[in-house]
């Protein structure tokens, strides 16, 4: 056993406040009810007991959690009975001790003024509060253990899960920057250089910033500035976005990459064409931004990979928030999400 853990569990604070209690409450009470005071004898006793309770106070550290170690039946016996023995034998130690003092400082004999029945009952209950305080002691320990073991990998579970949720991101937007890439360069557009640095732009913050559950809506925004332009490179004027956000909540944060997320479910399932533009804004209410879109719905049913509202869905239940994360509305004419905006 190591020492470290062996000093963690006998709790030293503790046990010295203890262990002097007991000897400093018997020089008071003796000082009460004595005239005369044989300080030299006093003194021994007190330092006997002190070390006495230390002791007993150590050994019981390392027996009780001998003691709670998950065993069978027929080993808990045999342990109970170690313990018992154990501290049996700190009790006659501490009798004998006693009793020599008694014969070397004492006045009397001491069957007459310290009874051996006082000593042994004095020392077994010292003994037996020592062993409950360390048995509770241990077990408060080994529970908070097991706690901080519980919430570690509840930590590392939801760092897992948000990696695992983050990456279906990527992919789906790599496809469709390559996509529209390719148009551009069948079409031989000016603009498709530009293109190829945005899309080199983006993709240095997707890597600069993969590693953060959150970002901040300034963040978040620049991305999209970004992202916007390849949109527009592709549709023109037939797609229009407008962001109005006031400047004292830039520094609020949201999920990363929540927003480009969003335009890529409003360019994947709505019509965008000279003769019915889609506009898409982008503003803020009192602690949500939200994204709102006329909704031209396409004709041909699109695929769902699901993994757009139900990933923004699922990433607010990790951040602790289950209920009012994201609120969706749809009716005839406009369909808008709003999402909750978080405390730096």
């Amino acid at each position: 056993m190591k020492l470290k853990s062996l000093y963690g569990r006998a709790n030293w604070k503790i046990a010295v406040l203890f262990a002097a209690f007991l000897p400093l409450f018997n020089i008071i009470i003796n000082s009460q009810h004595r005239v005369e005071t044989n300080v030299g004898r006093m003194f021994l006793t007190s330092l006997v007991t002190f070390l006495f309770l230390l002791i007993a106070w150590l050994v019981n550290a390392f027996l009780s959690n001998i003691l709670q170690e998950k065993t069978g039946a027929k080993n808990l016996v045999s342990k109970t009975l170690f313990v018992l023995l154990a501290n049996a034998f700190l009790l006659s130690l501490f009798v004998v001790i006693g009793i020599f003092v008694l014969n070397e400082f004492g006045d009397e004999s001491p069957k007459n003024s310290f009874s051996l029945w006082l000593i042994a009952f004095k020392g077994g209950i010292s003994i037996a509060l020592i062993y409950i305080i360390q048995y509770a002691l241990n077990s408060d320990e080994k529970a908070q253990a097991v706690s901080l073991q519980n919430e570690m990998l509840k930590t590392e579970n939801v760092r897992a899960q948000f990696e695992i949720l983050r990456q279906q991101v990527n992919p789906h937007f790599l496809f469709n920057s390559l996509s529209t890439l390719r148009s551009m360069v069948r079409a031989k557009d000016p603009k498709a250089e530009e293109f190829v640095l945005r899309l080199s732009e983006i993709y240095r913050q997707l890597l600069a910033k993969h590693q953060f559950d959150t970002v901040t809506l300034k963040e978040e925004l620049d991305f999209v500035n970004d992202y916007s332009f390849m949109l527009s490179s592709r549709f023109g004027t037939a797609l229009k976005i407008t962001i109005d956000i006031p400047e004292k909540n830039l520094m609020l944060r949201l999920p990363t990459f929540a927003l480009q997320l969003l335009l890529e479910n409003c360019i994947k399932h709505n019509v965008i064409s000279a003769e019915k533009p889609l506009e898409i804004k982008i503003f803020s209410t009192p602690g949500f931004v939200t994204i709102e879109n006329r909704l031209q719905a396409k004709l041909t049913e699109v695929e769902h990979s699901g993994y757009g509202l139900a990933n923004l869905v699922e990433r607010y239940k990790l951040l602790g928030f289950p209920e009012d994360g994201v609120f969706v509305f749809s009716d005839d004419d406009v369909f808008r999400v709003r999402l909750k905006l978080l405390e730096p």
